[in-house]
């Protein structure tokens, strides 16, 4: 759960009748912080939160330099003006980060514009599969089917299949609901849409300590034959697709499930988790402007460290806190403090790293090979990649799922779309609360015109 930052009311003499506003963003937290300055005083939000204020225990105004200190949750804050814009680092509690106030017209107001709102142009079904895993797990899973309103059709149908972390059916991240905004465009445009709640979240229940991605693939699959009787599918073009890690699991399934007529993979893997996960860490210290030569040290690191965890049998031996400090100390020994700070190998890295290698769901990522399942896929591939992603880096990925699935499939690349498929800057996930876009209409445009061309 994210702490709350703040929403501070500051007592400093101003000029009379000034009016300013600045926007920063938090990297660490994803929030927005607006900085106000009125005739009387300066103002500071987190309007993503909440607006109620907390008490300023110590401020001053010095030139261009305030200091702020909020007692009660542990916040302090230096900002430097130059300029138009205020510049400074805060801290509160054991988070310390830079942060930049640019010039506003307005207090900042979250707008997700594509997000449809009701009346839907599309009919609306709950769907429900029970039924028990291979772990032996009873599994309840929900979601919603959302059909063109013209009810005395059967439709072409697509099953929508998240990405990583647990997420409802909207695939909602930061205020984006990319899937409900994929499924309006779809259905608009003659498709049925089906998503769904990943187990353990909103309607959707059935343990995690155990699952991985073979296990996820199993509730996708469990999804798609709820859907095969559907009055209002046409079973002849009934496909699955994923974004993300559902990238991977929409062929998976295809793979031994010959009822699919279709596999849509949206910013999927083509290479090993282990590959995705370097490529991963040499782009996104990239778009933070990071060295080339501080970049190649942070991937040496992140590889040895990934394939050490995959080589040692965690039964048997497990790697511990220490063995991870050793990796990091020898790849950072040259380095300075700054240095290594703007790579994230500080102490207690390697304890985080432990934390996260140690569950079954990263042991089981790094070993996970498109390999296994692309190849035995018989149905048409489309695969969609922006060319700025982060995460699933798009060449790399792209040339590996071409390989594999042989000439069964379409690929596309879409100049300056990050992972979720919006226009961006740099890429880093840093900028996704900050973009008001939450899908590109091209690539949604490209997903219906492949569907409904198919035989």
């Amino acid at each position: 759960m994210r702490k709350i930052i703040l929403v501070l009311l500051l007592s400093v003499g101003l000029t009379a009748h000034a009016q300013h506003w600045w926007t920063g963003w938090s990297q660490q937290t994803g929030l927005a912080l607006c900085l106000h300055q009125t005739d009387s005083n300066y103002e500071l939000y987190s309007p993503l939160q909440t607006s109620a204020p907390i008490p300023v225990s110590k401020w001053s105004l010095q030139g261009d330099t305030m200091r702020l200190e909020c007692a009660s949750i542990g916040f302090k804050t230096t900002l430097v003006k130059r300029d138009s814009i205020w510049i400074g680092t805060w801290r509160q509690g054991i988070m310390k980060e830079s942060i930049t106030f640019r010039p506003s017209d307005t207090l900042y107001q979250l707008r997700r514009p594509q997000t449809p709102l009701p009346p839907y142009r599309f009919s609306e079904e709950i769907i429900t599969a029970d039924y028990t895993d291979s772990q032996g797990n009873a599994v309840h899973l929900e979601g919603t089917l959302s059909v063109p309103h013209d009810s005395t059709m059967r439709y072409p149908c697509l099953v929508l299949v998240s990405g990583s972390g647990q997420q409802n059916r909207d695939e909602e991240i930061f205020f984006h609901k990319p899937f409900l905004v994929l499924a309006d465009y779809l259905a608009s445009h003659g498709i049925a849409v089906l998503r769904y709640d990943d187990r353990g979240v909103g309607a959707s229940t059935g343990p995690l300590d155990s699952a991985d991605t073979h296990l996820f693939s199993e509730d996708a699959e469990a999804m798609f034959n709820a859907l095969k009787a559907n009055p209002h599918v046409d079973f002849t073009r009934l496909g699955i697709g994923g974004h993300s890690e559902g990238g991977a699991i929409a062929p998976m399934v295809a793979a031994r499930n010959k009822d699919v007529k279709f596999v849509v993979i949206l910013a999927g893997q083509g290479c090993t988790g282990l590959e995705v996960l370097v490529q991963q860490n040499e782009a996104l210290y990239r778009a933070k402007g990071v060295s080339d030569s501080l970049v190649a040290i942070r991937t040496r690191c992140m590889r040895e460290i990934f394939t050490t965890t995959v080589e040692t049998r965690p039964a048997a031996s497990p790697l511990t806190v220490k063995d991870y400090q050793s990796i990091i100390a020898k790849h950072t020994a040259n380095l300075t403090k700054e240095q290594i700070d703007s790579i994230d190998l500080r102490k207690g890295t390697a304890y985080a790293l432990k934390q996260q290698l140690d569950s079954r769901w990263m042991r089981s990522f790094l070993t996970l090979d498109p390999a296994d399942y692309l190849p035995k896929v018989q149905c048409p591939i489309l695969a969609l990649q922006g060319m700025k992603d982060c995460q699933v880096v798009a060449l790399p990925n792209i040339t590996g799922i071409t390989r594999l699935a042989g000439n069964n499939n379409k690929h596309q690349l879409f100049t300056d779309l990050n992972h979720l498929f919006q226009h961006c800057e740099t890429g880093s996930p840093d900028e996704y609360i900050q973009i008001e876009e939450t899908f590109d209409p091209e690539v949604m445009k490209a997903l219906a015109d492949w569907i409904l061309a198919l035989p």
